[in-house]
C-alpha cells in the first residue's frame, strides 16, 4: 500500500485534511453542555484538552513517519502488541463510530427543534430522518464525494468563525471569571471527559501518511502543527463565545438543556437575531447529514474489513453486488444508531451520557495507540510525546467512571469471538 498510493499531499493540503478530520459535530453541542456543567470553569477544560492534543497529535505524526500505512492506529497496535491488539482497536472504533451516529443525528435534530421553537420530541424525529437518509444513501451506494465533504468542512469552519465574531460585541467579561478551587475539580473533569468527543480525529494523519509528498517527515510534522493551532484557536474561541455571552444554562429542565445542546444557535441569535438562529440550525443540519454519511460509509467498511479478517461475524462480509456496498454492515451500523436513538428517547438518556460511550472507547484506542508509540517510535522526541500522551490519557481515563465497563465489555466480546472462531476452525481441521 505504501508504494501503490501516489504522494500528492502537500503541507497546506495536509493541514486542510487534518483540520477537516478533527472538526465535527461535537463542537456544535459541547461548548453549551460543558458550560451547563462547569460554568466559566469549562474554559479551563477546553484549554486542557487543547494542550493534551499536542502530545497526542504528535504521537500519531511520528508513528506515521516511521510506519506510513493506510491501516492507521490498528496497524500500529498490531505491530506493537500483536494480532489481538489490532482486533481490539478495530472493534473499539466500530462500536464508537456506530454509537457516535446517535449523537450526530441528535445534534442536528436538537438544533432544528431549539432554533424553530419546536417541542423536544421533534429533535428525535429529525434525528431519525437524518439516520434514515444516511443509511439509505449508503445502502444504495450513493457515495459522498470529496468535494461535498470539503463543503461540509468549510461550513463547519464558517459556522464556528461566525459564532466567535458575532459573540464579541455581546461578551460580558464577568461571565468569564473562573476559579480553581477543589470544589470545582469534579465539574472540570466531567467536562474534559465530554470534550474528548470534539477532539477525535488526531489519528487521521496515520491513514494519510503514505500519500504525503517528500520530504514526508517535514510535511507531516508541519501539517500536524498547523492543525493543532487552527483547531485549538477555533475550539477555544467557540468556548469563549458561548461562555462569554452566557449562551447556556445550569438549570436542568428540557428548555435549558435544549439551549445547551444548541448553544451556537443561541450565540448567533444574540448577535443578529432569530433569522441568524434559523440559518445556523439549517447549516448544522447539513453538517450533521454530511458527517453521518461519511461515518456510516467508513464504519460499514470497517465492519466488512473486520469480518474479512475473521475478527467479526461473517454476516458482515455480505456485499450488495448491484450497488457494490457492504449492505449488511451498513444496516448493522444503522441498527445500532437507530436502537440507541429509540432507547435514548424512551428512557430519557441525555447527550451528556451518550457522549461518554464512544468517548470511553475512543480514549481506550488512544491509550493503545500512545503505548504503541512508546514501543515503536524511533525518534526520542516522538517517544517522549507518546509517553506524555499515554500518561495523560490514563490519568483522564480514571474520570470516565462507570463507563469503563464499555471498553471492557467490547474487548471481552471481541476476544471471546476470536477465541471461539479459532477453536471452531481447529475442530473443523481435526475432523477433516
Amino acid at each position: 500500500m505504501r508504494h501503490s498510493l501516489k504522494e500528492t499531499i502537500s503541507t497546506s493540503q495536509g493541514i486542510a485534511l487534518y483540520v477537516g478530520a478533527v472538526l465535527g459535530s461535537g463542537i456544535l453541542i459541547l461548548p453549551g453542555m460543558t458550560g451547563g456543567i462547569a460554568g466559566p470553569n469549562a474554559l479551563i477544560a477546553w484549554i486542557i484538552m487543547v494542550l493534551l492534543s499536542i502530545p497526542l497529535a504528535y504521537t500519531f505524526a511520528f508513528l506515521s513517519i516511521d510506519y506510513p500505512s493506510s491501516g492507521g492506529v490498528a496497524t500500529f497496535a498490531h505491530k506493537a502488541f500483536g494480532y489481538y491488539a489490532g482486533a481490539l482497536v478495530g472493534w473499539f472504533f466500530f462500536i464508537a463510530g456506530s454509537v457516535g451516529q446517535i449523537i450526530v443525528s441528535l445534534t442536528g435534530g436538537t438544533y432544528i427543534a431549539f432554533s424553530f421553537g419546536l417541542p423536544h420530541p421533534i429533535a428525535y424525529l429529525v434525528a431519525f430522518i437524518l439516520l434514515i437518509i444516511s443509511v439509505t444513501s449508503n445502502y444504495f451506494g450513493l457515495k459522498t464525494s470529496g468535494k461535498l465533504q470539503l463543503l461540509i468542512a468549510v461550513l463547519t469552519l464558517l459556522i464556528l468563525l461566525a459564532a466567535i465574531l458575532l459573540a464579541l460585541p455581546s461578551v460580558d467579561y464577568k461571565n468569564l471569571e473562573w476559579s480553581l478551587e477543589p470544589s470545582t475539580f469534579p465539574s472540570i473533569a466531567q467536562s474534559i471527559m465530554l470534550i474528548f468527543w470534539s477532539f477525535f480525529g488526531w489519528e487521521a494523519i496515520s491513514s494519510l501518511a503514505p500519500e504525503f509528498k517528500q520530504p514526508r517527515k517535514r510535511n507531516i510534522l508541519l501539517s500536524t502543527l498547523g492543525a493543532i493551532i487552527i483547531v485549538g484557536i477555533l475550539y477555544a474561541g467557540v468556548a469563549f463565545a458561548v461562555i462569554g455571552t452566557h449562551s447556556y444554562s445550569m438549570d436542568s429542565n428540557n428548555i435549558h438543556e435544549a439551549m445547551n445542546h444548541a448553544a451556537l444557535s443561541e450565540v448567533v441569535r444574540k448577535g443578529i437575531g432569530t433569522n441568524g438562529s434559523w440559518i445556523t440550525a439549517i447549516v448544522a443540519f447539513v453538517i450533521c447529514l454530511g458527517t453521518m454519511n461519511a461515518f456510516i460509509a467508513s464504519m460499514s467498511r470497517l465492519g466488512y474489513s473486520l469480518a474479512q479478517n475473521n475478527f467479526a461475524p461473517s454476516y458482515l462480509r455480505k456485499i450488495n453486488k448491484k450497488h457494490s456496498t457492504p449492505a449488511r454492515a451498513v444496516l448493522i451500523v444503522g441498527g445500532i444508531a437507530g436502537g440507541g436513538l429509540l432507547t435514548s428517547y424512551v428512557f430519557n438518556i441525555g447527550l451528556e451520557q451518550l457522549v461518554l460511550i464512544p468517548n470511553s472507547l475512543g480514549m481506550a484506542t488512544y491509550i493503545v495507540g500512545a503505548a504503541a508509540g512508546i514501543k515503536l517510535i524511533k525518534h526520542l522526541i516522538g517517544k517522549i510525546f507518546a509517553l506524555i500522551a499515554c500518561m495523560l490519557c490514563l490519568i483522564s481515563y480514571v474520570f470516565i467512571g462507570a463507563f469503563l465497563i464499555i471498553p471492557i465489555s467490547v474487548g471481552g466480546c471481541c476476544l471471546f469471538y476470536i477465541w471461539r472462531k479459532k477453536r471452531k476452525s481447529e475442530k473443523e481441521f481435526q475432523n477433516f
